[in-house]
């Protein structure tokens, strides 16, 4: 197994960052889908494998035109919701029923204007099946998260009975959550193309439901841990201090209110920090996992697998220190942050490059270039399995 590098640096992207930026800004927005192009462009072509690099091939003026209808829909959506909010919401439902053909495009789009070694990848995934995956089941997941909620408040069934009733949608909404990520991964990869090779994943309901119960947990000690910590620092300093501090100033309840109020603005500060970073843990957590099963489930051909080496507690710092450099540095920081996030999971994605490799890549040109270029319609939204 040989695993992928990304050539880039912090430095070099954010002269491209800072000049996009710019530049769209004095364009009011338009100059975003080039912007996106040579974002997308230096990230591909740093991306190796034995020396080999992947290629986007879209460009600006393609993505501009699904740019525009983009913006044409939003604007009509903010004027006709200004004017009647009934017509806003039927704009909002029609926008949602047609979520899945764009994402589709989409990932047609996307797969086609990409390249590795001069090989094009490609998605023939149904159009029904992008409707199965991004409509129907968020929507019988979202019925079994609050159905249960919303019909014990509206039968009044008794506190024993309503309690079942809920503790049975939320374990419905747990099945149909796994069953709808097994789907997804599945959709995205065994729909994708490398040439005319064809990606196979093998993955089960049954272990995205595992990894969703061990990700519960974590969340539950995450979240009482950190509960429990800003109560030992309460205790400890603001308890036993400002109770001292309040004594002594009894005659001025204008200075007491004050320490309160300061004191109580760092405790929040302190909790939305912390429940910040226990938040990318717990993504981190369940991302790794999800990717590392994923991985070892997938095949190019039946000939070349995958592996990744990706932890949760690499990711999780990488994360939580990526945010706070972005915060300390304005917003400056982000191109880094980027790189130093691509390295990362690059350099924890392996590819078998053993024995029949570089045959498998030369027979895969050879195909290609008998093939011809196709150019889907212009719609590039950033849909992905997440990892």
């Amino acid at each position: 197994m040989k695993a992928l590098s990304f050539e880039g640096s912090g430095m070099e992207y954010f002269k491209i960052w800072i000049v996009n930026v710019l530049l769209t800004i004095v364009t009011l927005g338009l100059y975003y889908p080039w912007a996106k192009v040579r974002n997308n462009r230096y990230f591909y072509a740093n991306s190796t494998l034995e020396g080999r690099n992947f290629e986007y091939h879209a460009t600006g003026k393609q993505l501009f035109i699904g740019y525009l209808i983009g913006m044409a829909l939003f604007i009509a959506y903010v004027v006709i919701g200004q004017v009647s909010p009934t017509g806003g919401l039927i704009v909002a439902l029609l926008f949602i029923l047609a979520l899945p053909w764009i994402i589709w495009r989409s990932m047609k789009f996307g797969m086609r204007m990409t390249s590795f070694s001069n090989v094009r990848f490609g998605f023939v995934g149904k159009l029904a099946g992008s409707y199965i995956n991004f409509l129907v089941l968020p929507i019988l997941l979202f019925a079994a998260l609050y159905g249960g909620p919303i019909i014990a408040m509206i039968a009044s069934l008794g506190a024993v009975i309503n309690t079942i009733l809920v503790l049975a949608f939320l374990a419905l909404a747990f099945l149909i959550y796994a069953y709808m990520r097994k789907r997804n991964v599945s959709y995205m990869i065994n729909g994708s193309r490398y040439g005319q090779g064809e990606f196979i994943t093998t993955v089960e309901t049954k272990k995205f439901a595992i990894i969703l119960v061990k990700v519960i947990g974590l969340s539950i000690l995450t979240f009482v841990g950190i509960l429990a910590l800003i109560g030992a620092i309460l205790y400890f300093t603001v308890g036993m201090e400002g109770l001292t501090t309040m004594k002594e100033m009894q005659g001025d309840p204008e200075a007491i209110q004050e320490i309160m109020g300061n004191g109580m603005m760092g405790v929040v500060g302190l909790i939305y920090l912390l429940f910040i970073i226990g938040s990318m843990l717990i993504m981190a957590y369940s991302m790794t996992r999800q990717r590392t099963y994923t991985y070892e489930n997938t095949t190019l051909d039946e000939k070349i697998t995958f592996k990744s080496t990706l932890k949760a507690k690499p990711l999780a710092f990488v994360m939580v220190t990526n945010l706070l450099a972005i915060i300390f540095s304005l917003g400056l920081a982000l191109p880094w942050a980027k790189v130093r996030l691509a390295r990362l999971i690059l350099e924890n994605t392996q590819v078998s490059t053993d024995e029949g490799f570089d045959e498998y890549i030369t027979q895969k040109v050879k195909e290609g270039s008998a093939l011809g270029d196709q150019i889907g319609d212009a719609f590039d939204v950033d849909v992905g399995l997440g990892f």
